[in-house]
């Protein structure tokens, strides 16, 4: 390494510093990526099934990172998830900081309300990632970083590991109120780095802290023992949490335990984890249950509560759709031949609805994904079936009826040879678009009475009343999103 690019003080990024594998010397990118690649070149849909976002690479799945994170090294993420330790680079050691060329597709991740999550292009250009963090750089006195780096770090010292000592520098970060920003994190980082090893170890508390202070004493670390640390668990938690039930423990697996500490623990580390993953495997969740749908239900929900639902058959995610709320009803509208999401769609729109009432929509011709836009707009089967023939779908039929007419003065108005889906004349003086003519809400007011949840939602407020103006939400809102 070169003087120059060793002076922290005049080369703070070592922008001349060699990558670790050389452009030259890279292998063809993974199937993963090209994958991913070539699916934002046609402009179809990557699906990532179940929401499970840990089934899609990230930059440790590239070969070069791959082989410098075995030997002892961390990638820094990129993207919005990287603006955090953008910073970091610039202060660590030069000796224990490296690069390689960044050649990882930018991608994030949409979901349309459903399990499913779709992969796509990043909001945001590398470039616009890197003008962000060379302004915010030049902001504290830095050089602007290199462009083209994905940068790994490593721990200068032997006994504390760079993910535990990414932690113990957040922990710093909040215990001395620097504030939250990439700036943040480096002077946190400084200040760490300016004191020994034993230093950072008496600092560093917490679940994660004492996890891998447990692990240290039996002196085991690597890559695997990290990321039980990540997890706040112990050489003690993780043998409790893989013991069979019947002993006493959890009987999870090491593939299952992440899932379960996150849905048990709320997405951070906590002190009963095994406690709480025994009370509800013992309440009859099996060690492989999708219990990341539950989480919200653990929230509210005790274990004994939700094994009651499971007595009656049903599932992680049936629970999950009614939030184990109102047994004696979901056990109801599942008599009735109605499973639970859809159920729960229906009662969304309409608390008061019965089964009998929805099943209605079915011997009248309403297709599923219709009934409930009819439900919530507070119209009966017989009515929607009414307004469907005429090609006029739920938004629309409130239009009519908020001025008093029906589908006899819509047959009128057609007969008279204006075909509109609208009444003649009506002018909204406001209206959310979306991709469905059912999408657009206009601003107008139900009859008194009306059942439905979009009665419901505009009962404090009548939009087009003399006097009452419709908020100013800013811009439009996206095709298919209401304002």
């Amino acid at each position: 390494m070169s003087e120059e690019a060793s002076d922290a003080s005049g080369d703070p990024w070592g922008r001349y510093d060699p990558p670790a594998v050389a452009e030259a010397d890279l292998t063809p990118l993974p199937d993963t990526f090209a994958r991913i690649v070539a699916h934002f070149e046609t402009g179809e849909e990557l699906v990532v099934a179940g929401g499970d976002r840990s089934s899609v690479p990230g930059s440790a799945d590239l070969p070069e990172v791959a082989a410098l994170v075995a030997a002892g090294w961390h990638p820094l993420p990129t993207g919005l998830e990287g603006g955090e330790v953008a910073l970091l680079p610039a202060v660590w050691p030069p000796e224990h900081r490296t690069w390689v060329p960044d050649r990882l597709p930018r991608f994030g991740f949409v979901s349309y309300g459903g399990e499913d999550f779709f992969v796509e292009p990043a909001r945001e250009s590398a470039d616009h990632e890197h003008w962000e963090l060379a302004r915010t750089a030049r902001s504290v006195g830095l050089a602007p970083p290199p462009l083209g780096r994905l940068w790994l770090l490593r721990s200068p010292w032997p006994s504390l590991r760079i993910s535990g000592l990414l932690w113990l520098v957040r922990q710093v970060r909040d215990d001395d109120q620097l504030g939250w920003d990439s700036v943040a994190l480096m002077r946190a980082a400084q200040r760490v780095l300016a004191g020994t090893e034993e230093e950072a170890w008496a600092r560093w508390r917490g679940p994660r802290a004492t996890a891998a202070k447990a692990w240290r004493e039996q002196r085991r670390d690597g890559p695997d023992i990290d990321r039980w640390i990540d997890l706040g668990l112990g050489p003690a938690e993780v043998k409790a949490l893989t013991a069979p039930v019947a002993e006493g423990g959890a009987g999870l697996t090491a593939e299952t335990i992440p899932r379960w500490c996150e849905a048990v623990c709320f997405g951070d580390p906590c002190e009963d984890v095994v406690e709480r993953a025994r009370a509800w495997r013992r309440a009859g969740l099996s060690a492989d249950a999708p219990v990341g749908r539950l989480a919200s239900v653990m929230v509210d929900h005790q274990p004994d509560e939700v094994g009651r639902w499971m007595a009656e058959g049903f599932t992680v995610v049936d629970i999950a759709d009614w939030d184990a709320r109102d047994l004696p009803r979901a056990m109801g509208w599942r008599a009735a031949g109605f499973d639970a999401r859809e159920a729960r769609e229906l009662l969304l729109a309409d608390p008061t609805l019965t089964p009998d009432e929805a099943r209605s929509f079915d011997e009248a011709g309403i297709e599923p994904a219709r009934r409930v836009r009819w439900v919530a707009a507070g119209f009966s089967a017989t009515a929607a079936r009414e307004w469907t023939d005429l090609d006029v779908v739920a938004s629309e039929a409130r239009v009519w009826r908020s001025l008093g007419l029906g589908p006899h003065e819509a047959r009128a108005q057609h007969a008279a040879g204006a075909r509109g889906h609208l009444p003649v004349g009506f002018e909204s003086g406001w209206a959310a678009f979306g991709s469905d003519r059912d999408d657009v809400s206009f601003g107008v007011a139900d009859p008194p009475g009306t059942r439905g949840s979009v009665a419901a939602e505009q009962s404090m407020v009548v939009w087009g009343e003399p006097g009452v103006v419709p908020p100013d939400f800013g811009d439009p809102a996206p095709d298919g999103l209401d304002a």
